[in-house]
């Protein structure tokens, strides 16, 4: 059974999913998109929350058909215990990977914006410092803090909506102009920045609520993630004059708002980034909690901070790996399949196979 301290509402699970989707994606999704979509990025992001939220269903899907069990106890639960056991493995070894990835990419924005003269593996050691302290404890405490740091979005909201005061609307005419095959392209970028919404997948059996609001609950936080990425996207496409300027820049909403200033706030753009911290350090400690749990299950244990040690000190070796943002993109590459098939083809082989279970299954949980 369940233990109650590792019980969390349904708003929690909707505040989970928003700090888990938005990341170290938000600064350099403009640019990103802008490369392949032009002036349409923000219907690419649109487009990708769309796709994203088809994803979802999926999952719930799988979730609905077994309330009680984790993702790590549905897999041996359905095709076999030895084969289960090397997927949940590699399930680990996978968010590790993702969660370094993400790691590696906010420790270069860190040292190009803020650090420049700290050595990276203190600002990775840092940082894990932090991550590993927060999801130690019950997945409860975890949630309380998702939940106490998710308004601070508002801050980075109107940071960006005070730059716009010298936007040009103009900018983003004409719409469609860079033609459905490269707004649907441009799309697949975006959905690379909203990762985090397969947390559902261990999340499900631990809300109390039924299954239709647990839907509710994600859908609605995927929709928020969709419409702030629009949002951040639209701003930086009416905000730049030329196409060359946004393409040549890699984190334009920080550029957005390095211009201005307050009274009592000199360098917004260093205050925005404060805040976006917050938000890097939550995406990234998801993974580490979910990869943690893998090895949990993986070795049979009844807790999965015994594992967060081992886990984080993968994570640093492997973020020290990427050196330039050429190493990164190299990096992303090679793991987009594995998002693909661990986010998508995976869960959904198992939500069809699921239906040769016409009886729901409960499992035991320890967090």
């Amino acid at each position: 059974m369940i233990r109650k301290e590792n019980r969390i509402s349904n708003t929690q699970l909707f505040f989970i999913i928003i700090q888990a989707q938005i990341g170290v994606g938000i600064l350099s999704l403009p640019h990103d998109v802008s490369l392949i979509s032009k002036n349409d990025g923000w219907i690419s992001t649109l487009i990708a929350g769309a796709m994203v939220q088809v994803i979802i269903l999926v999952l719930w899907g799988l979730g609905r058909k077994f309330p009680s069990l984790t993702i790590y106890e549905i897999i041996p639960r359905l095709i076999g215990k030895r084969l289960g056991k090397i997927i949940v493995f590699f399930y680990a070894i996978y968010f590790i990977v993702t969660g370094s990835l993400v790691l590696s990419r906010f420790i270069q924005v860190i040292d190009t914006w803020i650090l420049q003269r700290t050595p990276n593996w203190i600002l990775i050691l840092l940082t894990l410092g932090v991550c590993v302290y927060l999801v130690k404890d019950t997945l409860r405490s975890i949630a309380r803090f998702y939940v106490l740091v998710t308004p601070l979005l508002i801050i980075l909201f109107g940071l960006v909506t005070y730059a716009l005061k010298d936007a040009n609307f103009l900018y983003i005419f004409p719409i469609g102009q860079s033609g459905i095959p490269n707004i649907v392209k441009g799309s697949k970028e975006a959905i690379f920045s909203m990762l985090g919404f397969e947390f559902m997948l261990f999340l499900y059996p631990y809300v109390k609520a039924t299954d239709g609001r647990k839907l509710v609950a994600v859908s609605s936080a995927n929709l928020f993630v969709t419409l702030f990425y629009t949002y951040m996207v639209f701003a930086s496409l009416i905000f730049f004059e030329t196409r060359q300027d946004l393409y040549l820049t890699p984190q334009p909403l920080l550029y957005m708002i390095k211009s201005y200033s307050f009274q009592i706030v000199e360098r917004i753009d260093l205050f925005f980034l404060s805040i976006w911290v917050i938000s890097v350090v939550t995406s990234i400690a998801s993974w580490i909690f979910l990869a943690s749990n893998g090895f949990k299950y993986f070795f049979g244990r009844a807790n999965h901070a015994r594992f967060l040690p081992c886990t984080a000190g993968i994570v640093f070796i492997i973020a020290l790996l990427p050196r330039n943002e050429t190493d990164l993109q190299k990096f992303n590459k090679i793991l987009e399949p594995a998002h693909l098939g661990f986010i998508v083809v995976i869960p959904l082989f198992l939500f069809l196979f699921s239906f040769f279970f016409a009886k729901k299954r409960s499992g035991d949980h320890s967090v």
